[in-house]
């Protein structure tokens, strides 16, 4: 296991008394299922330590609950550096704009574009809201 798999099963397991954090879990350790509603109300059960990521093509997309804000986020990023970003009202808009995508998986925040304000910074320019 990588270190960002063992942070990532620490921050479930330290939220597990959450429902979907739960069925979350069993679906990384292969042990359960979850559904598309559970990923996305991981982030917020975890007020954001857990983060998305999914598939689109050759594009990264990666999601992110805002406890600042209120509101989901969601980054998407197409090689080589095309730049695209909305955030979501709610969970249900999120939920359905992930299901177009392939391959939804937590990923610690850490591990994502989020993380790094400076990142960020220097994506605004390029369509992030």
């Amino acid at each position: 296991m990588s270190d960002a798999d063992d942070e990532l099963r620490a921050t479930l397991l330290d939220h597990s008394d959450h429902r979907a954090v739960r069925n979350v879990f069993g679906a990384h350790t292969g042990s359960d299922t979850a559904t598309l509603d559970d990923y996305v109300e991981s982030m917020r059960a975890t007020d954001g330590a857990v983060a998305l990521v999914a598939d689109d093509g050759a594009a990264d997309v990666y999601a992110r609950w805002n406890g600042t804000t209120g509101r989901f986020e969601h980054l998407t990023i197409w090689p080589p550096w095309s730049i695209g970003g909305f955030d979501h009202k709610d969970a249900d808009r999120l939920a359905a704009f992930l299901d177009e995508k392939d391959d939804v998986r937590p990923t610690p925040h850490g591990a994502t574009p989020f993380e790094d304000q400076q990142v960020l910074s220097s994506l605004s320019h390029r369509i992030w809201p």
